[in-house]
Order: C-alpha cells, then structure tokens, then sequence
C-alpha cells in the first residue's frame, strides 16, 4: 500500500504541476484580430487614429479612455468595457496603393479566474465585439477627405479680431467668375466707405466659400478704421475673427489654389478631429488676404490664405508638425476708401512672439513668431 500511496502522490503532483504550469501558459488577456481596407491615403488614416479624443466610443461597448502612443506607422490606446474591464486596442496602418490598410487588435484582461483564461484563447468576451468595432472605424474613415496632405506647409499664428467692411455675394465655382465677384465687390464697397468716412486699414479680404446651390459665396471686403454706419442700403460693417489660426502663403493662380491649399487642408483638419466632415455646419471658417490685385488674369498670385480652428491644437500638429513661418508677401499698395487720397493703407505688423498656440505646450519645434493678417 505504501508503494500505490507513493505513486498516488507521484501522479498527484505532476497533475499539480501541469495544471499550474497550464494556468500560467493560459492567456491574460482576451484578444482578437481583423483588417480592414479603406480608400483613404494612409497618412490621413494614422492622423485620424492618433487623435481619436479621450472618450470616443470605438463601438458598442468600447470606449477609448486614451491614445498612449502613435508612432511606426501604429497606435495604441487603452480602452474600457461595458462591464467596467480594461484593454487596449492597437491599429496598425499599412500603405495599400492609394488607400491603406488597417490591423485592429482589440483586447481585455482576463483576471485570475481558470475559466475566463481558458475562454480567451478563442477571443472570449471582445470576439463578439469586433465586428461592430470594425465597421464603426471602416464608417468613420471613410467619410473622409480623399486628397492627401502631404507637403501641406502651414504655421499657427495669433490674430487680433480687427472692424471688416464687406459685400456678400455669390459666384459660379470657375475661376474667371470668382475674380469677377471680388473685383465687382471691391469696387462698389469703395465709393460707400468714402461717403461715410471709413478708411481702409489693409489689403482686401474675402471670406472663403459657402456653397449654395452650386455657387461659391462670400464676404468681401476691407479691414477699416472709423464709425461704422448704422444704416446701409448695400454693404456689412462687421469683424475679422481673431484668436489662433492656421496660416498658409500662396502664390499661383485661382485654378490651382484647391489643389495646392484647400483640399490638403480640409483633409488635414478632418484627419485631426478639427473638422468632422460628417457633421460640419461652421459656414465662414476661412479667409483669403490679397497682396496684388485679385482683379488680374488668373486671380491673384500673392495671398495669405488663414483657417480658424477651435479644438485642440495639438492633435493636428502632431499629424503634420508646422513649419517655420512663411514670409508674408509684399503688399500691394490698395486703393484708397477716397480716391483722391495718396496715402498707402496701413499694413498691418508682425507681432511679438505668441505662446503656444491653443494649448499649454508649442505646437512643433521650428514653428516662428506669426503675422497678423
């Protein structure tokens, strides 16, 4: 009996230590693993990923607690579920032609229970969790912009909000329509801002477009000094925004100006959360600064192009870092709101140095003190 009671034991403790060793070989945590395409630029979908916000539902049941790194092409955020576990979901975006590819990996922690380790090793609770998590990212990137930013240059710059004279007026999209509704707008402000004294404070300025029934329309007009009238047949007495703002110089003509700045620049926006395609109803969001005649074939060549953004800052810096701040193009000299008047317009100044913009640390390294518009 003695020798069975040692063998007993033998088998006992090899039971034990199998089993423990099984226990430990068991996975942690509960994962699973899908692709999914997109026709997007692959720079565009890793923007929009890394800047996912702090709270974001990733589909039912998921919510992103927070991105905790975004490098190499992937991103990791850490994730809470339904019941209150914890995980992480990882994507890792791959070039795929002109859109891109991307691997998402979602997982929970299992605890310390046998059984919830056993069931992870068939994706247990998040397996039936994917499917909805991959169709919630393939929606959200795919409204996305198409075009793609790279090579997009752009510094952050402060704006002090300064008195706007303006017509609104709308035009078809083609580029000799355009210049015709500027030049005609600019014209006519002039002869009323000399009749109720208003002196133009700086190059012409229009507010880019809101599309209405096919048309471009905008307010076009001239920053100014003096009592705005309380009365108007024709004409707007209002306000250039201020705050921080995204600044571009451009030089070429009306025709190239969507390719070379605009569509880089709504797609950069939309890939940093501060622009939801899905959803945008902000109207007059943008504006164009002339240093030469907008008047002239092709439009005008010498502009300063400026975006006004809410949200964080930092989310579309860290997509595409800014660049030293473009000098502003010589100004041409504007007409005068009297028309016997010699005196140049005032050209608005350089100003000091801002703190970082729309957030405690700066924007990129490299980034210059901005010009005011």
């Amino acid at each position: 009996m003695g020798a069975v009671g040692r063998i007993l034991l033998i088998v006992v403790v090899i039971v034990l230590v199998v089993a423990g060793v099984g226990y430990f070989l068991l996975p942690s945590s509960a994962s699973r693993t899908e692709t999914i395409n997109v026709e997007r630029p692959a720079q565009t979908v890793f923007a929009r990923l890394a800047s996912t916000p702090a709270g974001t539902s990733l589909g039912q049941g998921v919510t992103l607690t927070e991105i905790t790194s975004a490098e190499n092409d992937t991103v990791v955020g850490n994730v809470t579920f339904a019941e209150g576990e914890t995980g992480r979901v990882t994507y890792t975006v791959t070039p795929e032609g002109e859109g891109a590819s991307v691997r998402v990996r979602l997982e929970q922690s299992v605890g310390a229970n046998p059984m919830a380790r056993f069931s992870a090793i068939g994706g247990g609770p998040v397996a039936p969790l994917m499917e909805g998590a991959t169709t919630a990212l393939s929606t959200d990137l795919n409204v996305l912009p198409t075009a793609d930013f790279g090579g997009l240059q752009y510094s952050v710059v402060q704006v002090e909000e300064r008195p706007f004279f303006y017509i609104q007026n709308c035009s078809p999209t083609d580029a000799e329509a355009v210049k015709s509704v500027v030049t005609d707008s600019l014209l006519a402000l002039r002869p009323i801002m000399t009749r109720h004294n208003l002196q133009i404070a700086g190059p012409p300025i229009a507010y880019e477009p809101r599309v209405e029934n096919n048309e471009y329309c905008y307010r076009i007009g001239y920053p100014y000094t003096g009592e705005p009238p309380r009365v108007l047949a024709v004409g707007s007495a209002g306000t250039l925004p201020g705050g921080t703002q995204l600044r571009m110089v451009y030089t070429g003509t009306e025709e190239e100006v969507w390719d070379q700045i605009y569509n880089p620049m709504d797609a950069l926006l939309a890939a940093a959360h501060l622009d939801d395609p899905a959803t945008n109803t902000d109207d007059w969001a943008n504006y164009e600064v002339y240093h030469d005649d907008p008047g002239q074939a092709g439009g005008s060549r010498n502009r300063e192009i400026f975006y006004v953004v809410d949200g964080d800052i930092n989310a579309l810096t860290r997509a595409v870092p800014p660049v030293a701040a473009a000098e502003a193009p010589v100004a041409a000299t504007a007409p005068a709101a009297d028309p016997a008047a010699e005196a140049a317009p005032e050209t608005p100044e350089e100003p000091a140095e801002p703190e970082a913009a729309g957030a405690a640390e700066a924007p990129a390294e490299g980034a210059e003190a901005p010009a005011t518009p």
